[in-house]
C-alpha cells in the first residue's frame, strides 16, 4: 500500500485495480498518517478517470447494501456557496412521480442551508432501511433516498484526516459516485469545471449513461439564469452548451432561487414542485431533463424542459410528494 502512495507522490498514475486496492487498504487498515499523505499526493498530482473508477468503487464495495437495479440518480458535489433550493432533490421527486426509478445519493446540509436528507426528514422520510425495504419503496413509489453516512462508513474513516486539511480532497468528489445503489444513469452537477471530464470518464469506463453539468455561474446544477456545460456520455460522447433562453424560461434573479435561510428554502421549493412559483418550476424542470433524456422519455433537454414543465402543471409534483411522504401534504 505505501508503495503505491509513493506512485502518487512521485506523479505517476495509478490503474483501476491498484487504486481499488489502495482505497481498500486505507479503509480496513490505514492510518489517519496514511490518509492524510494519500490525500495530499492525490491532491499534488490530480487524478485520472482509472484512478477515481478504483478508490470509488472500493468505497461503495463498502457499503451495507448492494445495488439496485434500472435506477437513476441527480446528484450534485455541493460546495458552490449559491444557496440555491435543492432543486436535485426536487427534480428527483418528479422524475419518480413520471415513472422514473430514482435512488437518490445524499447528505445533510454541509455547506448549503439545506441538503437533500433535510428535505427528506421534513416529509417524514425513514431513513434507516434495509436493502429489501429500499427496493420494496422503489418499487412503490419509484423513489428511495440513501442517505451516505448511514450506508457507508468509509467516508468517516477519514473524516481525521480531511479535518487536518484545508482543500476539498478527493473524497468531496467521491460523493455523487458512491451511491451504493450503483444507478446506471447518473446526472452529475458539479461546481468545479475541472472534473467535468473526469467524471464523464468514469462514466465511460463504468459503462453507464450520463451528463455532467457545470454552469458558468457556478452552480453545480443547470443554471436557469447563465449558461451550463454539459457533457452526454450515452453511446459516446457529446459536449455542447446550455442556454435557458433558448428554453424560454421565465426571466429570474438569482434572488428568487436562493434562500440562505432553510425554512424559506423549503418553502420556495415545495412551491415550486407544486408548481405555485413558475419560476422554481421551471428551475427543477430544467434539471430533471438530463434523466428524463436518458431514460428515453425525451429526445433532448429542450423537450425533457418542456415534458417535465406539463408535468408539474399536471400536479404530478405535487402527487409524487404525497405519495412519498406518506400523504403530507406539506413540508413539516
Amino acid at each position: 500500500m505505501l508503495y503505491d502512495i509513493e506512485i502518487l507522490i512521485d506523479g505517476r498514475d495509478l490503474n483501476e485495480q491498484h487504486a481499488f486496492d489502495l482505497m481498500k487498504t486505507l479503509i480496513s487498515s490505514g492510518t489517519d498518517l496514511e490518509k492524510t499523505v494519500f490525500l495530499l499526493a492525490v491532491h499534488m498530482k490530480g487524478m485520472i478517470g482509472q484512478e477515481l473508477t478504483g478508490y470509488a468503487n472500493a468505497v461503495r464495495s463498502e457499503a451495507k447494501i448492494g445495488a439496485i437495479p434500472d435506477t437513476s440518480d441527480i446528484v450534485g458535489t455541493g460546495g458552490d456557496g449559491m444557496n440555491t433550493i435543492n432543486v436535485s432533490t426536487a427534480a428527483s421527486i418528479l422524475c419518480a412521480g413520471m415513472g422514473i426509478r430514482m435512488a437518490k445519493h445524499g447528505n445533510r446540509a454541509i455547506t448549503s442551508p439545506q441538503g437533500s436528507a433535510d428535505i427528506l426528514a421534513r416529509m417524514n422520510y425513514i431513513f434507516e432501511k434495509s436493502q429489501s425495504e429500499l427496493e420494496d419503496h422503489i418499487n412503490r413509489t419509484n423513489f428511495a433516498f440513501l442517505l451516505a453516512p448511514h450506508y457507508n462508513e468509509a467516508f468517516a474513516k477519514f473524516f481525521p484526516a480531511r479535518k487536518m486539511l484545508t482543500f476539498r480532497t478527493v473524497m468531496n468528489y467521491m460523493g455523487p459516485i458512491t451511491n451504493p445503489a450503483d444507478p446506471e444513469k447518473l446526472v452529475i452537477g458539479t461546481s468545479d469545471p475541472s472534473t467535468c471530464d473526469l467524471y464523464s470518464d468514469y462514466i465511460s469506463i463504468r459503462k453507464k449513461k450520463g451528463f455532467i453539468v457545470n454552469a458558468s455561474d457556478g452552480m453545480d446544477e443547470i443554471s436557469p439564469i447563465s449558461t451550463s456545460r454539459a457533457i452526454m456520455v450515452y453511446g459516446g460522447r457529446k459536449e455542447f452548451t446550455v442556454d435557458p433562453k433558448e428554453f424560454g424560461l421565465p426571466s429570474m434573479q438569482y434572488s428568487q432561487i436562493s434562500f440562505p435561510d432553510p425554512e424559506r428554502n423549503r418553502h420556495m421549493l415545495q412551491e415550486g414542485l407544486f408548481g405555485t412559483d413558475e419560476r422554481i418550476a421551471a428551475f427543477i424542470a430544467l434539471n430533471s431533463s438530463p434523466i428524463l433524456v436518458l431514460n428515453e422519455a425525451a429526445s433532448s433537454l429542450e423537450e425533457g424542459y418542456r415534458l417535465a414543465l406539463k408535468e408539474i402543471k399536471a400536479g404530478t409534483g405535487k402527487k409524487s410528494f404525497k405519495h412519498i411522504s406518506g400523504g403530507l401534504d406539506r413540508l413539516a
